[in-house]
Formats: structure tokens, C-alpha cells, sequence
């Protein structure tokens, strides 16, 4: 073999390897919520209800998003958000929630957590859309704080 025939044998496995790889990649589940403390639960089940865009119930636990703030009933934005979140986690499908550790309850006695329907972070969903915003004075108080979803919204 001649140092030609060579180069083009190396390209083709690296070429061959990166294919493999990324296919690989692409069927590879995303992670799992996982309670990083375990004070917290996870919550898996039925979206039953869509309160507004960070509130929602599944199997009739009513969940407040974690970190974020979406208009209320009334509001600029509150039919768009819980559109939004509808469109992300309709009603009857399965939802995880991921309790935040730190702090259990708001003292509306709600769950507080982060929702994933369908592979996708519900909260940071919302964030990217703009149909909602972070509570910053949450974010000492949230395992979820220093998370990167919520960190690039400002905590």
C-alpha cells in the first residue's frame, strides 16, 4: 500500500466512526429526573389538569413549576402560556415531576418541581419561549438553581 491508499483508508473509518457514533447518539434516551438529595419525589403519571403555564396537575396533584412565573388568569399571556404548556404536556399524557428537594410545598400547599413530558424540561420549555420568566429569589432556595436551564435565565 502506498501512503494515498493509506490516507484514504484512515478517512473512510473516521467517516464510518463518526456515523456510527452519531447514530448511537441519536437513540440514546434522555436522562431521567433524578432527586439529587432525596427529600423530594418523583411524581409519574396523567396530566390531568393545565391550571395556567406553571401550574398543572398530574394525577391530580397540583404541581407549581419550579423557578418560573407565567401570567395569571386575567394577565397579558396567560392564555398563550397555558396554551403553551397544554401543547408540551397535554392533558392525558405522562408526565414526570421531579420534586424540588430544598423546598417541598409552596404555601399554597402545591408541589413544587420541575415537569418532563414527552423528554422535555417543561420549565425550561417555558423560559426559552418567553411565556414565562425566573423567579430569581427562588434560586438560593431550589436545588434546581444552579441547573444550567435556569442559570442561563438568571439565576
Amino acid at each position: 500500500m502506498h501512503k494515498g491508499q493509506i490516507r484514504h483508508q484512515i478517512v473512510l473509518l473516521a467517516v464510518v466512526t463518526f456515523v456510527v457514533v452519531s447514530m448511537i447518539i441519536s437513540v440514546i434516551p434522555a436522562p431521567e429526573p433524578q432527586n439529587r438529595d432525596g427529600a423530594g419525589e418523583n411524581l409519574e403519571g396523567e396530566v390531568t389538569r393545565i391550571v395556567d403555564g406553571d401550574t398543572l396537575y398530574i394525577d391530580d396533584v397540583k404541581i407549581r413549576l419550579a423557578l418560573v412565573d407565567s401570567p395569571e388568569y386575567g394577565e397579558t399571556g396567560y392564555d398563550e402560556a397555558r396554551d403553551f404548556a397544554a401543547g408540551i404536556c397535554p392533558e392525558g399524557s405522562q408526565a414526570t415531576a421531579d420534586q424540588d428537594d430544598w423546598q417541598l410545598e409552596d404555601q399554597y400547599g402545591r408541589m413544587i418541581a420541575v415537569v418532563y413530558c414527552g423528554g422535555k424540561n417543561l420549565n425550561h420549555e417555558l423560559l426559552k419561549s418567553g411565556h414565562a420568566v425566573i423567579l430569581t429569589e427562588y434560586c438560593a432556595v431550589s436545588e434546581f438553581g444552579d441547573e444550567t436551564w435556569a442559570v442561563e435565565y438568571g439565576c
